[in-house]
């Protein structure tokens, strides 16, 4: 990918010089990045810093392997134009975010090489150990609402980490942005954000008062456990609760006196949410309706150290690191069924690192897949035991491919909209003729005609598939019609009328409309509810995702049934068990729905 990047060296480290120019090997943090990024196709950068660190950030980025043009920039309002200028002038991709992030060069080949992200950021959906992150809401794979010192999510699904990527089409969308921001910080902040921002800070505040409280009797209150520094983070978890439960009360916390090191704690932290333009260039995006989708770090590394000592400490954890060990773990879907999960990708992922050393493609190894797919369907039309034995190895055998394809274009970044084509084609392709296979060895070897129970089979999955995919063709178009929220608004979701002042911000939110009150609607939003905790825990998520007769455990269910018994049994359970996966579907779908 040939493409231009901006980073913001605007947050200083305790020392006084800007983060990213922090010594980090043999470079410095942000010249590490620099080279990074070159190496995936960056040809040029723009560094954005304050006038003061603008010697130390020449320094920092002389010895960087593509060309580095220096913006000084006083305040906010002068990094939107900067974003402004630059992305009005360039006709590439751009990256956008911060020059004192570490991490690896993968975890940026995942959000740049990707051709699947075509614009997104960079996120995880757990906090990131010793780091301040913002949070970010995702439907569908799609952003919906992104955090910063001025902008609240409700519940949050993950946690930006301070890149984002911008393909040329979204161009016009990011100068429209960073204008709206320019002009909404000329002046100074917004009453508003301001008040968002305090009530914000009292969190973090609140997050150290409870740490300090929790201090063990062997460690002195001036003492930090590792992984102290994030709890003023922690405390903002207090924030952006579901909306019934009851607000946090932070009248009182400002009046408690925190240990010296918690106060320096909480006054780094609120100079860099002020510094920090990413998180509110994000909102921007956002809220102008750019279709921004996540690139996931997984368990690779990254961190944001912001001062010496910890950029020593995110190295040590870094190359500790098994990096192919992590990428091939990544490279295994995390949304997999249970049967996959725990019977095939356990050693499938082997299978794709041995073809990537071999230079096998994703659709070659798709191609492989169907061939040993009609292999199995040709076994079972013998209708003989042997033969049905055969078979079920066979189709297992298909399906390892099916999965090692995946796997393969994850663990190498070869995607392709072709490739995805051929897997989506000749899953349902392999699985249909192994229908026809079973029929006709039903009439050759046991003499039962199943073909109405095979076509049955057959309806019933593709009823199913398209259920699947209306509902989320639908949600896709619901989301694209979503109302713009204005900039100027802290909270995630449309208002009424402006509250007086001294009002809570929630009784700020709209109200239900009357329709949405009824039984149904509350029976739905309980169900909904039921099923976002069923999840929360692996004891209830599994058999949410067994009974739903994923690919996986149909493959098994074929596989068994027709070594053990016979086609008829295999078509019968088929039936059965997909009619009560399609009610499930058609319930949860439902209750979605109405609680909307």
């Amino acid at each position: 990918m040939t493409a231009a990047a901006v980073l913001f060296a605007t947050v200083g480290s305790p020392d006084g010089p800007p983060a990213a120019a922090l010594k980090c090997g043999a470079s410095t943090l942000i010249g590490r990045l620099l080279d990074q990024l070159a190496s995936l196709g960056v040809e040029n950068a723009w560094v954005v810093t304050r006038p003061e660190w603008h010697g130390d950030i020449e320094a920092a980025t002389a010895q960087a392997g593509l060309s580095v043009e220096l913006r000084s920039s006083a305040s906010t309002a002068e990094d939107m134009r900067a974003v402004d200028e630059i992305a009005s002038a360039t006709r590439r991709p751009l990256v956008i975010g911060s020059g004192d992030i570490l991490t690896q060069r993968e975890v940026l080949a995942g959000l740049l090489a990707d051709p699947r992200v075509v614009s997104g950021i960079l996120t995880r959906n757990k906090r990131v150990r010793d780091s301040w992150t913002s949070r970010t809401r995702a439907e569908r794979g799609r952003l919906v609402s992104a955090g910063s010192p001025y902008h609240r999510v409700r519940k949050p699904t993950g946690y930006f980490l301070g890149l984002i990527k911008i393909d040329q089409r979204d161009r016009a969308s990011l100068v429209s942005a960073s204008r709206k921001l320019a002009e909404l910080t000329e002046a100074g902040l917004p009453p508003r954000w301001e008040e968002e921002f305090e009530h914000l800070r009292q969190t973090w505040r609140l997050g150290l008062v409870r740490s300090a409280a929790g201090t063990g009797a062997d460690q002195q209150p001036g003492e930090r456990s590792e992984g102290h520094e994030q709890d003023a983070q922690q405390g903002a978890a207090l924030l952006n609760e579901d909306e019934d439960e009851d607000p946090v009360d932070l009248d009182s916390v400002e009046d408690v006196v925190l240990d010296p090191e918690s106060e320096r704690l909480l006054a780094r932290r609120t100079d860099m949410a002020r510094r920090d333009p990413v998180p509110l260039l994000l909102v921007g995006l956002v809220r102008s309706q750019v279709h921004l989708t996540n690139s996931y770090l997984r368990e690779l590394y990254w961190s944001r150290p912001l001062s010496a000592e910890g950029v020593e400490r995110s190295m040590e954890r870094m190359e500790g690191y098994d990096e192919d060990r992590v990428l091939l773990d990544s490279a295994v879907k995390g949304s997999d069924g249970f049967f996959t999960t725990f019977f095939v990708s356990p050693y499938s992922k082997y299978i794709a690192r041995w073809a990537a050393r071999r230079g096998w493609t994703p659709n070659g190894v798709t191609v492989l897949s169907l061939a040993l797919g009609i292999v199995a369907a040709a076994l079972f039309a013998t209708g003989t035991r042997e033969g049905l034995i055969a078979g079920a190895v066979m189709l297992q055998a298909s399906f390892t491919f099916d999965c090692v394809d995946g796997q393969l274009a994850r663990y190498t970044r070869t995607f392709s909209k072709l490739g995805s084509w051929l897997d989506s084609v000749f899953d349902r392709a392999k699985e249909y003729v192994a229908y026809a296979g079973l029929a006709i060895g039903a009439a050759i070897g046991f003499g039962i005609d199943v073909w109405p129970l095979a076509a049955a089979a057959f309806a019933l999955q593709t009823v199913r598939h398209a259920v699947d995919f209306s509902f989320a063709s639908a949600r896709h178009h619901v989301l694209s019609t979503l109302p713009a929220l204005p900039l100027d608004q802290p909270e995630d979701r449309l208002l009424t009328e402006r509250q007086p002042e001294g009002a809570s911000p929630q009784a700020e939110e709209t109200a239900l409309p009357a329709a949405r009150a009824t039984l149904l609607n509350r029976l739905g939003r309980g169900g909904a509810a039921l099923s976002r905790a069923l999840e929360r825990r692996s004891v209830t998520r599994w058999p949410k995702k067994i009974i739903v007769l994923p690919i996986g455990e149909r493959m098994a269910l074929i596989s068994v049934t027709a070594a053990v018994w016979n086609p008829q049994v295999t078509f019968i359970a088929l039936l059965v068990w997909g009619s009560l996966a399609l009610l499930y579907q058609l319930t949860g779908r439902t209750m979605r729905t109405v609680a909307a």
